[in-house]
Formats: structure tokens, C-alpha cells, sequence
């Protein structure tokens, strides 16, 4: 049987060390860049985004909506289709904008793990 100081080597506690460091910075710039990216992204939302029938802007879009009322129906429902569907995609965009980053820095990170092992 092998001597115990062959695995307790002073390499492999090295090597674990610098992982686990590895770990915490990686972890670290993951959870900053969520969040000063989700702090830039959200604040700043356009107001159409949040736009519903009651809104001052979208009251005035509906304005110029003309003709029977089955034509104004239809103009009034597809602006109101339109910003949610706009407001929707803004929204997914920034999502990925802010996600993407860490998790791809995080799975390179995780192949160059396994890569030294």
C-alpha cells in the first residue's frame, strides 16, 4: 500500500487552493456583472414598455384611431398589441444582455477546470 503522503501531497493542496480561488473570483465577477448590468438595463426601461389604455401617451396614439368603431377597435387594440409585444422583446433582450456574460464565463471556466484535472 501506497505511503499516505503521496495523496496529501503539497501539490494537490495547491492545486485545490488555487481552484477554489479560482471559484471565488469567477463567482464574484459573475455576481457583480449581474448586478451593475441589471441596475444599467433596468433603470432606465422606456415608458412605452409600461404603456396600458390609461396612459397619457398612449391615450394620444388612440386619438388619431378613425372611422367606425369597429375600425377604431382594431387600431386601438393593435397599438396596444404592438407595445406589449415591443415591451416584451426590450425586456428579453436586456435579460440576455445581462445573463449571458456570466453564464458563458462561467462555463469556460468550468471546461478550464476539468481541462487541469
Amino acid at each position: 500500500m501506497p505511503p499516505m503522503s503521496l495523496y496529501l501531497s503539497e501539490e494537490h493542496f495547491e492545486r485545490r487552493r488555487r481552484r477554489r480561488i479560482g471559484d471565488l473570483l469567477v463567482a464574484l465577477a459573475c455576481c457583480l456583472w449581474l448586478g451593475v448590468s441589471g441596475w444599467v438595463f433596468f433603470r432606465d426601461m422606456p415608458e412605452e414598455i409600461f404603456d396600458n389604455h390609461t396612459s397619457k401617451t398612449m391615450q394620444d396614439r388612440m386619438k388619431s384611431c378613425e372611422g367606425s368603431f369597429q375600425k377604431r377597435y382594431d387600431c386601438k387594440q393593435a397599438l396596444l398589441l404592438s407595445g406589449e409585444r415591443w415591451g416584451f422583446a426590450v425586456a428579453i433582450d436586456r435579460l440576455m444582455l445581462m445573463c449571458a456574460p456570466p453564464l458563458a464565463g462561467w462555463i469556460v471556466w468550468s471546461v478550464l477546470r476539468r481541462r487541469q484535472d
